[in-house]
Order: structure tokens, then sequence, then C-alpha cells
């Protein structure tokens, strides 16, 4: 195809939810269709003395991202382009609307067709950062792309996908996320049991066998009461505040590095360029795989979430149970405040605690976040307030940092369509049983071989909506999906119950399972 240079400028016409970014007309060699502008392809300057046996690296943006986070306030173009041919991508995220794996892969198939085409037939090379890498995987084995490409390198990326995308999709998160429109096809997309069928679909295939993948990934939830700290509250294992370790590799890959690093870090220039460039040069290492393998098992429970509307004040109470190391206390919500109040057990007394707002730009991108940290808590019953100036919506996040953790366990069944609650002898002989309740809530939506399915014409028809209740008197206490046919299930568990030695304890729990048209889960 012909292609032209195009004039670089700031375009005012993206979500007001996306930063601005500014160009200036010498960073770039060439620009293929406008800048800013889902499908644009950015050529980089091409080094001196370039090697033209060197493969093209092709960076690729991740999710509510565009291609700016490779060399705006990063370093990674000034390294990488210093030694190979760089270029950039606009998907569809660029425009401030995430969408699904499906759909940026079935793009960014289409540019990289364009890239090979431009550069007249050299291997390329894939750099994707988080969701880009799931984007990449899906351009080169479900659309055939995987013959133009020598191998990818996958940063922080959630193969397996986010338990913080299963929170953004789920009930206490939903007034939240609907406001601020965290609730799209890019976070749906990333849900665990959404990702965990795409594994499924996908690693088998010999096309998964024929470009060679290398994964980095970080291990700093950090720094305190940053978002990735938040981030890192809801997240089982070690995480970058956003993806997990365990989510970031591969069965067939090939680990890099696992290095101190947030969600925001491992992506700079500095910290990874050098931990990939030799892999560049030389793709096919005779190196061993780690075999990397995901395994379900017993989760402990260390959060209590509860959401909804706000217009004023909302508030929302919890119980704390005796043994309490340290809570973390986060209200998300659409606003920025400056205060928020809280009521002790004892004394039930009012006191305002100053917070400092963190700006979300993952799952809740827009929100902000509130925290506060508590040292040895009072038993009892917690009260607390937050006031807005304008209509708002929000979720309320309680960390418990407690032995008692352990105590209540979801135990998944080999089908993975149930759930079995495991409770502790002492506190199920000791209670009466109707002071025990489990609640659950499971939001169903309809998808087609892992795909959204298309929209009916009512937004509330779409969505299948259940709630059921089990007390210790239930057998087992076993929670079972519903049968609604192939689909994504977001459920929503909260417990109460009772500690063994007689406190109060409430916990929630979220987990997303796929159903593919066989009746399998994932």
């Amino acid at each position: 195809m012909s292609l032209t240079r195009k004039e670089i400028y700031m375009d005012d016409n993206r979500s007001v939810n996306m930063p601005q970014t500014v160009f200036n007309r010498d960073d770039f060699a060439e620009i293929i269709g406008q800048p800013m502008k889902p499908g644009t392809i950015m050529i980089g300057n091409a080094p001196s003395g370039l090697d033209s046996s060197l493969p093209v690296i092709v960076f690729i943006q991740g999710l509510r991202n565009d291609s700016a986070l490779w060399y705006r306030d990063n370093d990674m173009y000034g390294l990488a382009g210093a030694q190979f041919q760089t270029v950039f991508l606009e998907l569809h995220d660029t425009a401030g609307v995430p969408k699904s794996n499906w759909e940026n892969g079935e793009l960014l198939a289409s540019q990289l067709e364009q890239i090979f085409s431009y550069f007249e037939g050299r291997k390329l090379f894939l750099i994707g950062y988080s969701k880009g890498a799931v984007d990449a995987q899906t351009a080169l084995i479900h659309f055939g792309k995987h013959h133009l490409v020598e191998g990818v390198v996958s940063i922080a990326a959630p193969h397996y996908g986010s338990e913080l995308a299963d929170l953004a999709n789920s009930r206490p998160a939903g007034w939240l996320a609907n406001l601020i429109g965290a609730n799209n096809e890019g976070t749906k997309s990333l849900q665990t049991g959404v990702m965990n069928h795409f594994r499924a679909i996908t690693d088998g295939l010999s096309e998964a066998g024929r470009n060679k993948y290398y994964t980095i990934a970080g291990d700093k939830a950090g720094p305190l009461l940053s978002l990735y700290s938040i981030g890192g509250m809801f997240i089982q294992g070690p995480s970058d505040g956003v993806v997990s370790v365990s989510s970031s590799r591969l069965p067939y890959g090939n680990e890099l590095a696992v290095g101190d690093w947030n969600h925001a870090e491992v992506r700079l220039g500095t910290n990874v360029f050098p931990v990939f460039r030799e892999t560049l040069k030389t793709p096919f290492p005779h190196s061993e795989n780690h075999s990397f393998i995901q395994e379900e098992s017993d989760e402990a429970l260390a959060i209590f979430a509860r959401g909804g509307k706000q217009a004023g004040t909302a508030a929302e109470s919890f119980f704390v149970e005796n043994g309490v190391e340290r809570v973390v206390l986060n209200w998300v919500c659409s606003q920025e405040v400056s205060k928020i109040i809280l009521a002790s057990p004892r004394s039930n007394k009012k006191k305002a605690y100053d917070v400092n707002p963190v700006r979300d730009d993952a799952y809740f991108y827009g929100a902000w976040h509130h925290c506060i940290e508590l040292d040895t808590p009072e038993q009892g019953e917690w009260n607390i307030s937050v006031f807005t100036e304008e209509e708002s919506a929000y979720l309320f996040l309680v960390k418990f940092h407690s032995a008692q953790n352990n105590l209540y366990r979801l135990v998944p069944a080999l089908d993975k369509k149930s759930w079995q609650i495991a409770v502790p002898e002492a506190a199920s002989y000791r209670l009466p049983s109707r002071n025990f309740n489990v609640t659950y809530e499971v939001d169903f939506e309809p998808s087609v071989n892992g795909r959204q399915a298309a929209k009916r014409p009512s937004a509330t028809a779409h969505h299948n909506y259940f709630v059921s209740s089990k007390s210790a008197e239930d057998e087992k206490l076993t929670i079972t999906l519903p049968d609604k046919g192939e689909g994504t299930y977001n459920t929503t568990i909260n417990i109460e119950g009772f500690t063994p030695s007689g406190e109060k304890i409430q916990r929630t729990a979220v987990k997303t399972v796929y159903v593919d048209r066989k009746g399998r889960a994932y």
C-alpha cells in the first residue's frame, strides 16, 4: 500500500477520561493513519547504522493506554530505537473505548500485515504490555498472523485474568463501574474465568507453538497506600498491584524476570529493556521452558466488600473480629474527598480522618481511592461515612490482616460450577445455625465461544441477575451456579458467621466462571 506522511497534532475528540498527548513531527519517521486514532501505525526513526538482519520491534499498548505509554515519561523508545527499528500502534483503547482481546486482536492482525509489507518482509518482534500481550496472542494464534512474527515479549500480562477485573464487574462495584465506564468490554474480557477459557481454546492449538514467548513480571505492590498497594489488597499472591505473578506466566513461555517493579515501573525502558534486549537478537535460545501450570485451590477469605449509589452522605458498617492485627479501609468513588468519618465500637464517637485521594488508571479508571489503615482495631461493629458534593457511587473494601482469614474457605468443585464453604467445627457446633448466613449474587452475561453475545435492545435484558442465600442448616453450604447456558458468571459471595470463640465475622469473595456451549466451566 502507498504510505504518506501525516501531520502530527493533538486530538481533541478523545474521551474526557483519557490524557491528551502532544506529538512532535520529528519524533517519528512516518505516521500511517491519524495520530491518536485506533488503527494508526507510527514508524519510529531508524537508528544510525541499522542492522537490517534484526527484527522490527512492535510495541503494543495495554488496557486504556495509547502508544505514548512507551515514550511519554518512559525511555523505552530511546533505548530500543538506538539499536532497532521500532513501531508503535494505536488499538481501540486509544479512543477511550476499551475493547476485548478479540476486537483488538483483529485490528492488530491487520496492522501487522501492513507493517510486514512496509518493511518488505522483515520479521517482527512484539512487545506487549499488560492486556496488549493478550491482544497479541489473539492476533497471532486466532487471526493467523504467527508467520509474520519471530517472538513475543509479554510484560505484566494477565494471561489468566485479573481479580481486579472480576471485582470491577462484581455486584458491589456495579454502581461505580457503570458510572465511570469501567464495565467495558476490555475489562470484561480480563475476568479470570473468561481468560481461563481463552487459555483452554488457545494453548492447545498448533499455532501457539509457532512463536517463542517470553514473560516479564513485577512483584512490587507498592509503595504503601499507592494505587498498586491498593490493587494488591485484592489480588492473591505476589503481584505488581494490577496483575499477579502467577497470571503473568504462560505454560510454554520462558520467564525472563520477576523484578521489584509495580505495574507502572515494569514497562519502563530503564528497568526491562536490558532484560529482553538480547532476546530480540537471538529469539530462539536453547532454554528449557518453566512449564508453569495454573491450579485452582482453596481460597482464604480476607476481604469485605459493599457498594452502591451515593448522593450526599453514604454510610456502611463492618465487624472486626477479635485478634485482627490490621485493617485497610478503601472507599472508592467517582469524586475526590478529603475526609472519612469513622465511629469505633466502644465509644461510637465519630472521628474525622484525613485521606489522600489516589486516582485509578487501571480497572476503575477515573475513580478515586481513599484509604485508612488501622492497627490492632477494636473488636466489634465499626461505622464509616463519606460525603460527596455531587451524585456519585462507591465501592467500599476492607482488607483484614487476621489469623481468622483461614477459618472459612471456598473449596471449588471439580466441575468449577460450585463452591463449598468449609466452616470450622467449633463455630458450627457452638452457635445456632440461624445466625450463620451466606448470600450470593450472580451476574450472568451470555457469550459465544468467549466473545460477548450481540447486544439485546435493552441493556437490562442482556444481563440476568440471581440472588440466593443459605444458612448453616443447608447441607455442606454449597453454592451452585444457575444453569443459563454459555457465558460469564460473575458471583459475589457474602459470608456472615462467627469465629469459634463467638465473635461475628464478615467476609466477601468474588469469583468469575466461564461456561462454554458444552457446559464445561473454566
